[in-house]
């Protein structure tokens, strides 16, 4: 399994760790639309963050964080899908922030299908 060769160098960092768990990530609309499953380099958005984040997804360890994060910023979303993602659907690292000590950043293999092992755990 690959990561996109477009990704910069050293991404994903050598220190994360195959897929495992229920993880949840906040989407615009339900069902998922392919775009609630793009990360920011894939929708053009600008970043001052580093390279290597911006071609991840984000996703939380914790509902707390992903509604949270609902409430603080409503034009991300307002559904949050819960996933239990397998090592075969990539790679994850913890990055929190101050607001969200459960931010998590995952880096999907090339191919893999990323709506596909979530379901939706939260609505408006």
């Amino acid at each position: 399994m690959n990561f996109p060769s477009s990704w910069p160098q050293g991404c994903p960092p050598d220190d994360a760790e195959a897929a495992d768990g229920q993880l949840f990530r906040v989407a615009k609309s339900y069902p998922p639309t392919a775009e609630d499953f793009m990360s920011h380099e894939e929708l053009g958005k600008k970043s001052t963050g580093p390279q290597c984040l911006r071609v991840g997804l984000s996703l939380f360890r914790t509902l707390d964080d992903a509604e949270h994060l609902t409430q603080l910023f409503p034009k991300l979303g307002q559904y949050v899908m819960r996933g239990q993602l397998q090592p075969c659907h990539g790679v994850l690292k913890l990055t929190p922030s101050n607001r969200h000590p459960t931010h998590t950043t995952w880096w999907p293999y090339e191919g893999v299908d990323r709506a596909e092992p979530f379901s939706l755990a939260v609505s408006p």
